[in-house]
């Protein structure tokens, strides 16, 4: 079970836009964050699996969906949410900063919106989430 809200509102929207990705979206249930690496930069986020992500293994190597801003008053100019799939399966997700700084915590407040062709442009702000100002 992933036990970040944040996480979990990123994989809401990434597995919300294209068909590959709606086709993901189960896997999550069967997803737990195991390990977290604050780079300085960024964040990755890698994921263990439990027994029954089997059944929606994608037959697809290699893949990553991407094209989730986030916004913050803990970011400079924001961030890049993406994540990647190795042999079918939900590996690992990486948040990176525009401007090279990302604090060394979770993000308690923050927007994270849709972008590009792939989604409709959904937003999910965190409950915390007053106006982001820098």
């Amino acid at each position: 079970m992933i036990s970040s809200k944040l996480v979990l509102d990123i994989l809401d929207l990434l597995l919300d836009g294209d068909e590959y990705g709606k086709s993901l979206r189960p896997q999550v249930n069967y997803l737990t964050d195991a390990k977290y690496d604050y780079t300085g930069a960024g964040l990755f986020v890698t994921f263990q699996t439990s027994d029954g992500i089997e059944k929606y293994k994608r037959l697809e190597d290699g893949m990553r969906l991407d094209g989730i801003s986030v916004a913050s008053s803990a970011l400079g100019v924001g961030a890049m949410a993406q994540v990647f799939v190795s042999k079918g399966i939900i590996d690992y997700l990486e948040i990176w900063s525009y401007d090279g700084e990302y604090p060394n915590r979770e993000l308690n407040d923050y927007i994270l919106k849709q972008e590009g062709s792939f989604g409709t442009g959904r937003e999910i702000k965190s409950p915390e989430q007053g106006p982001i100002t820098k």
